[in-house]
């Protein structure tokens, strides 16, 4: 009997573990094909490492910027850091096409000061993780800027809609899990199993459905959490600017997803991604609705939301968020005002 137990117990462990298998395949190859039509490529993102201060870094290191131009005279010189996600490290870009290097090239032709600009964006930073690169750019070089500039919003909004967390980052559910599941119940013993289930390909397109398919409430505390915290992430790095006499601005970005719906843009292929899409594009404006008013009355808040929203001129890469290079070029231009401003306060202090 107690055999015959046994032999029925391993049987159903067997399909049990082979049906396991085949879900995380099917999801493999799905959360793969997703890939490839969203992103072109079978891997989302681009190659990164370990980092201890940011959590992960480009394993290329910094992109370059060209266009930089320095004068003998020490005091004509500015330096402008640049911090942001891919749109502003813009690895879809030649080295002289990049957010950074336009607009080095722009403010070296209007003279008499010369500029030079550093890129330090990383794929999929949020501003938190902004903040901490801008820490780690603080300790680790001699330099100090004169102007600080974040680009953010896109990977705020995407990854607060993927986790539903004020503090997600791309990974967030993985690093959390490997982190507390430990202790969060028996099986933490078994740690290789648990990282397995967080690291899955089945709870990952599991994540993206809910991410797709499933709107965020607009009156949700933890949607105004999320502007309430981006609002003190940054006005902790004006205070920061300040204390080094350095200018501060944030922009927010510009995304297709944000845009009121038009019956005719340039890109028809965004066009019907979206309408597959609705929920993404909800979650993305609700997104922004909650933050653009709290970062409103900063004095270092440039909202960029609505400067393509006219064009006439394909402005983004299929993905609705990345930038032509035509794009890339207007926004540049847009903000060179809001660079001027900050560096003209500082000056003033």
């Amino acid at each position: 009997m107690i055999r015959a137990g046994l032999r029925f117990l391993w049987r159903w462990a067997r399909r049990a573990a082979f049906l396991v298998l085949a879900v995380e395949l099917a999801c493999f190859l799905v959360v793969t094909v997703l890939n490839m039509a969203i992103y072109g490529r079978t891997r989302e993102g681009s190659r990164v490492v370990y980092d201890s201060c940011t959590l992960y870094a480009s394993a290329s290191g910094q992109r370059v910027t060209l266009n930089n131009k320095v004068s003998a005279d020490a005091k004509q010189n500015r330096r402008i850091w640049f911090f942001g996600g891919s749109t502003t490290r813009n690895n879809e870009a030649e080295d002289g096409r990049t957010l950074p290097s336009l607009v080095a090239r722009m403010l070296n032709a209007e003279g008499p000061e010369s500029f030079t600009c550093e890129n330090f964006a990383e794929n999929s930073f949020t501003s938190l993780q902004d903040l901490r690169a801008l820490q780690k750019a603080l300790v680790e070089r001699d330099e100090r800027p004169d102007c600080i500039v974040f680009l953010d919003g896109a990977n705020d909004a995407s990854y607060f809609s993927l986790y539903r967390s004020v503090d997600a980052h791309e990974g967030y559910d993985k690093v959390r899990g490997l982190v507390e599941s430990y202790w969060q119940s028996p099986l933490g013993l078994l740690k290789p199993l648990t990282a397995a289930y967080y690291a899955s390909f089945t709870r990952e397109l599991a994540l993206r459905l809910i991410y797709a398919f499933a709107p965020l409430d607009p009156d949700s505390p933890l949607l105004a959490g999320l502007a309430r915290a981006m609002g003190r992430r940054y006005d902790y790095a004006a205070e920061t600017a300040r204390g080094l006499g350095a200018g501060l601005v944030v922009f927010l970005q510009p995304l297709y997803w944000v845009e009121p719906p038009r019956p005719e843009i340039p890109e028809q292929e965004l066009a019907a991604r979206a309408g597959r899409f609705p929920g993404v594009r909800r979650n993305f404006a609700l997104v922004y609705d909650a933050v653009e008013p709290v970062l409103a009355g900063r004095p270092y808040f440039v909202n960029l939301r609505h400067v393509l929203e006219q064009r006439d001129f394909p402005a983004y890469l299929p993905d609705g968020i990345h930038n032509t290079d035509q794009g890339r070029e207007v926004l540049a231009r847009a903000m060179l005002p809001g660079i001027r401003r900050a560096l003209a306060r500082a000056e003033a202090r």
